[in-house]
């Protein structure tokens, strides 16, 4: 048990030396009158992939918490730009999304993000638009919002 737990102690310090993680929630409202509420988690790498780039996972729980409940999984990629008032990211998300309560290969679908974040020390505000099919080929567009902590 012990070495169980020592190992799973080194496991999680080796991570969070490598990876920085983004833990946010928010809303994405399509522009036929959606709302649809969403918790997202995203990891990225510590060292940069190229200057101020970085790209890594990202992982989200989205649902209108009535008929439709969705997971993602994806790829995130962020170019930072830093300004005298804080940081701003340019990012952009591609990736599966499946439904969560009836999953199946066949009813795996796709969605697309872009947009803006701002970070202010480790508190992050995000705004950008989406499109997504959802597997009865509807495709959902609109727009995001997020507040999220950065750590």
């Amino acid at each position: 048990m012990k070495k169980t737990l020592l190992l799973i102690f080194l496991m999680s310090l080796v991570v969070s030396l490598l990876f920085a993680f983004e833990l946010n929630s928010g809303v994405l409202y399509s522009f036929d009158g959606k709302l649809l509420y969403a918790l997202e988690f995203n990891s990225f790498s510590i060292l940069a992939n190229a200057p101020n780039t970085t790209s890594g996972f990202t992982m989200m729980v989205i649902s209108n918490f009535v008929d439709e409940h969705f997971g993602m999984f994806g790829g995130v990629a962020k170019y930072d730009v830093k300004l005298d008032f804080g940081i701003v990211s340019l990012y952009g998300v591609g990736g599966m999304l499946f439904p969560v309560l009836d999953f199946g290969f066949e009813k795996i679908t796709s969605i697309v993000r872009v947009g803006a974040k701002y970070y202010m020390n480790n508190i992050l505000v995000n705004v950008g638009i989406f499109s997504l099919y959802k597997i009865d080929n509807t495709k959902l567009e609109g727009i995001e919002f997020f507040i999220g902590y950065s750590f």
